[in-house]
């Protein structure tokens, strides 16, 4: 994994953008909440949410430690070799990752297909 692949993970989720926010983070985000960041003078570290059942299980492998400005409050972590986790794991922990809004987002958006699906059916 690396930082374009990330992007387009981050990226590949219904209802997703990506900006910059805080001045320097490049921050993958659902209505405006972030769930994935990397710092863009750092592209080769990425920090997440994770649940706080796994945040300390994650926080004890290497390459792996608290985000900086209240990760271990937050549970936050930050990635500093995209390697120690496998695509997979990526994969999993960004879904994870996603704030309960994007499940509104998927909802909305199925209310919207339905519809459209109504309309060209009636």
């Amino acid at each position: 994994m690396h930082i374009e692949q990330l992007r387009d993970l981050c990226l590949s989720f219904p209802g997703t953008s990506e900006g910059i926010k805080y001045g320097d983070q490049l921050c993958f985000m659902v209505m405006g909440k972030v769930f994935c960041s990397s710092n863009i003078k750092q592209l080769d570290k990425a920090s997440f949410k994770v649940s706080d059942e796994i945040f300390e299980t994650l926080c004890e492998q290497d390459g792996i430690a608290p985000a900086p400005y209240g990760g271990a409050k937050f549970k936050w972590v930050r990635v500093d070799d995209f390697d120690c986790l496998s695509d997979s794991e990526w994969a999993h922990f960004i879904q994870e990752a996603l704030p309960p809004v994007w499940y509104c987002v998927l909802w909305v958006q199925g209310l919207r297909h339905l519809k459209n699906w109504k309309k060209s059916n009636d």
